[in-house]
């Protein structure tokens, strides 16, 4: 009767266990964002950044692309911040995204006349502090130009100038982080660019972050 009784357990138990092991592998194989998610909240980030990624290639979602660029460049993850940042910014709805991102966070701050940055300028930031990180200081400067709407020449030409200069974008971020670095070659690279910009054709927040940072370059930065 007692052996009965735990082989009745015993199979029960088995039972579990592989059904158990059933769920885990389908949700690994065909729900990917759920192991996303759970691997986030209970603090496995790498997990969380791998499944996002397979989430990404499955679904081709912006929100997945950005899910692990954060938390790669949270991690200081400089190369997978780039590959994450980069196919984000490919996805078709790369701009819809930003747009949902951008009014998700004026409703958080309460006032959405608050300058506080664009998300798309946010990735860009990501991107090209990653790239300089990893000694890629050329691709992070005409990135950061090219998210402004202008593009470098070849050497000896002027180049496009950039059409805009938001609060927290990706050259200015260069910029300080050229600064700190003591990167001289680097600050008087972007010092060019942003003196070629139409200050005319700027709004009022635009003009103000340029004239900051004009103003920081001619303080700490040297020729």
């Amino acid at each position: 009767m007692k052996k009965i009784i735990w082989k009745s357990i015993f199979a029960t138990l088995a039972s579990t266990l592989i059904l158990c092991g059933v769920l885990t592998l389908s949700c690994v194989c065909f729900f990917p964002p759920t192991v996303m998610e759970f691997s986030y909240s209970v603090g496995w980030d790498k997990t969380a950044m791998k499944y996002a990624q397979k989430s990404y290639e499955r679904f081709g979602e912006s929100y997945y692309a950005a899910y692990a660029m954060e938390i790669a460049a949270e991690l200081e993850l400089y190369e997978k911040t780039e590959q994450y940042a980069e196919a984000l910014i490919s996805c078709e709805d790369f701009d819809t995204f930003c747009l949902s991102e951008d009014a998700r966070v004026a409703v958080e701050a309460g006032d959405k006349n608050q300058p506080q940055g664009s998300y798309r300028q946010h990735v860009y930031v990501r991107l090209c502090l990653a790239k300089y990180r990893l000694n890629k200081v050329g691709e992070a400067v005409e990135f950061a130009t090219a998210s402004l709407g202008g593009a470098e020449g070849e050497e000896g030409t002027e180049g496009v100038p950039c059409r805009e200069f938001p609060p927290n974008n990706a050259l200015a971020a260069v910029l300080l982080y050229a600064l700190n670095n003591g990167d001289t070659q680097t600050v008087n690279r972007i010092s060019a660019i942003i003196s070629s910009i139409d200050v005319s054709a700027l709004n009022e927040s635009d003009k103000e972050y340029l004239t900051a940072m004009k103003n920081l370059i001619a303080r700490y930065g040297t020729t």
